[in-house]
């Protein structure tokens, strides 16, 4: 009875665990040592083969043939005849270290690094063996057993199966393998002896079949199907590498059995076939319900007669829609040309009214500053004139004299200051890129503001340090801020205060509503004013063209001044954030990326 059974019946009827025998966890466990098998007769040699060659070793196998191997020769008995085999340079047996017959009359030799098979006429080479050999042998029940430098060889089933230390042996040097008088299997090591249990491992191991990577059911005829199949083996016994396994189709007989590689197959009939495969361990277990799959071979598309004539009909309607489609391109052709001069000047039109639009914003900021600036020439002014008037009636002091022409040039200095911002606001457009820095920007733009904006407003500049000049339209620069500087001044009531900030930084803010130019670093000029904020929902679309939030209030916006500090932006690869929160106030920051 398999003592896996005992045990599992034990565990059931609730027996104590030692009423079932142990199971080894290994083929081969620790054996006493066993007496050397008892010396062979040596063989009379006949004279007609004495001279032959120095035989070393004889065999007599069941059928009662004797066999003798001696140097490259060896020597067969049969039927009171002699047949000597000779062999050089590899063609047979070279220096035999033993024999090994089985009941159905074959016949094996071992040379040191080969096993060789009688086929009843001449040998043949079955096996290179993985070390050098030692000893052979066969049992009753036919197994053929090799012991090896690098293992335990075995023959069953058509296999070579491989036993060394991860089956239990001690080491993997096999000296020699025997079998005793009940049938036992041992082998022998320097690190000691074992025994083969078969009963340590009675499970079969598990085929799979893997994905086929084509249609299953709708094969070409003409097709080669490639079939991958893996295994494992149950108890872990036998990694999956070391499994041997076996196939077949439609029925047909079964391969011996090999390790794991893709099987090819061609020129296969129509019709549905079925492929199987079945796997064996290291201790000879063979899987009893092989894995399956199937698939059909089909007749490829060009040998159906019905498809290729209904190919031809569609490649024929095909080539008529073809012919007039391209009558109708050539009709496209004609009208192209035209319909191309037309949007072309379309685009002109376009671009010119961008222009102009563009102009007309600068000029509106011009005009709202104007107020202010014409304040501040009037204050010049009435300086100059009052320090002139001074002048004129102290002639005799030059302390005062001095004290006011210094004022006229202060003021003076001043106007100048203000007429260049002005130029430089107003220049064209198209006014290429420059080096700037963005810090003189901010405070030329400030001074555009005039002394009268600054009176209703605190507009408060922090200049950040260290800043690097970057390379932007002016111009561009001016206008954007302006037009933040005025939306916040218009967000607020009371006491107005603006704060202008600029910095370095090189990680981009979390909310942008235009992603500036890649960069490593950007310059960021922010104006935040205390007003009532924004909601979520307004937010989103300040930027839209025409989008005003002063359709009711007295002075009524036109909804372009964002839009065109969006255009302004992407013109020159800039970025635009916007952070507010109702109650909280607003932030809109121009991010421009440094480039290197």
């Amino acid at each position: 009875m398999n003592p896996r059974a005992v045990l599992l019946c034990a565990v059931l009827l609730g027996l104590p665990a030692w009423a079932a025998p142990a199971l080894p966890e290994k083929i081969w466990q620790p054996a006493p040592p066993r007496p050397p098998p008892a010396a062979t007769t040596n063989f009379a040699v006949p004279p007609e083969i004495a001279g032959v060659a120095v035989w070393q070793v004889s065999f007599t196998n069941p059928a009662g043939d004797v066999w003798l191997g001696g140097g490259n020769h060896v020597a067969w008995r049969h039927r009171g005849q002699w047949r000597v085999f000779a062999s050089t340079n590899q063609i047979g047996p070279e220096e035999a270290v033993g024999f090994a017959g089985a009941a159905d009359g074959r016949v094996w030799c071992a040379t040191p690094d080969r096993i060789w098979e009688f086929d009843g006429r001449d040998w043949l080479a079955t096996r290179d063996a993985p070390g050098r050999i030692h000893s052979l042998t066969t049992t009753r029940d036919g197994t053929l057993w090799v012991a090896t430098a690098r293992g335990l060889l075995r023959f069953t089933r058509g296999a070579w199966l491989m036993n060394s230390s991860a089956d239990g042996l001690p080491a993997d040097e096999v000296l020699s393998v025997q079998e005793d008088g009940a049938g036992a299997v041992f082998a022998e090591t320097d690190q000691g002896w074992s025994r083969y249990e078969p009963d340590a491992d009675t499970d079969a191991p598990r085929s799979e079949i893997l994905a086929t990577g084509f249609n299953r059911a709708s094969v070409q005829e003409d097709s080669v199907i490639t079939l991958r199949f893996q295994g494992r083996d149950h108890l872990d016994q036998t990694a999956p590498g070391d499994l041997l396994f076996s196939y077949r189709l439609d029925e047909r007989a079964w391969s011996s059995f090999q390790p794991a590689v893709p099987v090819a197959f061609s020129g296969l009939g129509l019709g549905r076939h079925v492929f199987q495969v079945r796997s064996m361990d290291r201790n000879g277990n063979v899987e009893t319900i092989p894995a399956e799959t199937d698939f059909t071979v089909v007749v490829p598309w060009y040998r159906e007669s019905r498809l290729v004539a209904v190919l031809g009909l569609a490649l024929v309607v095909s080539v008529f829609f073809a012919a007039l489609a391209l009558n109708r391109h050539r009709q496209l052709q004609q009208s192209h040309s035209a319909v191309e001069r037309l949007v072309a000047e379309r685009t002109r039109q376009l671009e010119l009214a961008n222009r102009e639009l563009l102009h007309s914003q600068k000029m509106n900021a011009l005009g709202t500053l104007a107020a202010g600036i014409a304040h501040d020439f009037n204050n010049i002014l009435s300086i100059i004139k009052g320090s002139a008037q001074i002048i004129e009636d102290n002639l005799a002091d030059p302390d005062k004299i001095r004290a006011r022409t210094g004022r006229i040039q202060t003021v003076v200095q001043q106007g100048a200051e203000v007429v260049d911002a002005m130029l430089g606001f107003s220049r064209s457009n198209d006014a290429p890129a420059a080096p700037c820095d963005l810090n003189a920007v901010v405070a030329d733009t400030r001074r555009l503001l005039g002394d009268r904006f600054l009176h209703e407003a605190d507009v408060q500049f922090q200049p950040g340090e260290n800043l690097p000049a970057v390379s932007v339209p002016r111009d561009f620069v001016q206008q954007i801020l302006l037009n933040f500087i005025f939306n916040a001044n218009e967000a607020m009531t009371g006491r107005k205060q603006i704060e202008i900030r600029t910095r370095l930084v090189e990680s981009l803010p979390a909310e942008l509503v235009l992603p500036p130019a890649a960069a490593a670093r950007f310059i960021l000029a922010s104006v935040h004013d205390h007003g009532t904020g924004i909601t979520p929902e307004i937010r989103a679309r300040i930027f839209e063209p025409f989008f005003t939030t002063k359709n009711l209030s007295a002075r009524r916006g036109t909804g372009l001044g964002l839009s065109m500090v969006y255009e302004l932006a992407r013109k020159m690869g800039a970025g635009l954030g916007v952070e507010s929160e109702p109650g909280a106030g607003s932030t809109f920051t121009l991010i421009l990326p440094v480039k290197p």
